[in-house]
């Protein structure tokens, strides 16, 4: 990972790289997870939405400006998992009520993913049921370069489809800028 801070403007560019490795399965993502102070709960982005969406699920999702909140893209399945992200994303701000945040912009050519939810991935991969999660205290925003799609196109648990994988010997990159404001 780098980052390169323009002292001038603030602005902290951004780059995590995955070189690949052969002796890995598939990845269900690649990108960071950043813990955050809860009051910043209000996502606004330029992307596919409004609702959550997936490499194998963009269909649904229209390309436009929305804005959510971590506790509505936190859908409420009786087995807590996945959820809230958002595909193709050129812009993402983290926002508290005063409008105070910061911005994500991509960098270089590659849209990234983005989500911000009142539980991190490890939170929700842990438990079993809703009540399971503890009482929200932050607030988790993914960047995503990559994240395999969720399956289940014909059935409960149907697995991902290959072509929605994220093959581990292959490179990844997530190129964004920050800037506070």
């Amino acid at each position: 990972m780098r980052y390169e801070v323009d002292a001038a403007s603030g602005r902290v560019h951004l780059t995590a790289r995955y070189a690949g490795a052969t002796d890995a399965p598939t990845l269900p993502a690649f990108g960071l997870e950043w813990t955050l102070p809860k009051q910043y709960e209000n996502l606004r982005f330029y992307g596919l939405g409004p609702e959550e969406t997936y490499h194998d699920r963009l269909h649904g999702g229209k390309l436009g400006i929305f804005e959510r909140t971590a506790a509505e893209d936190n859908a409420p399945y009786l087995v807590p998992q996945e959820t809230g992200n958002h595909e193709d994303v050129r812009w993402a701000e983290v926002l508290d009520a005063q409008g105070h945040g910061m911005r994500i912009s991509q960098a270089g050519s590659e849209h990234f993913a983005a989500s911000l939810l009142p539980y991190s991935s490890l939170m929700l991969e842990e438990a079993t049921h809703q009540n399971e999660l503890p009482p929200v205290r932050h607030t988790f925003l993914r960047l995503l370069a990559a994240q395999m799609g969720v399956g289940g196109d014909d059935s409960w648990g149907a697995p991902v489809h290959e072509q929605y994988q994220l093959p581990a010997d292959r490179a990844y990159t997530l190129d964004v800028n920050l800037e506070l404001f």
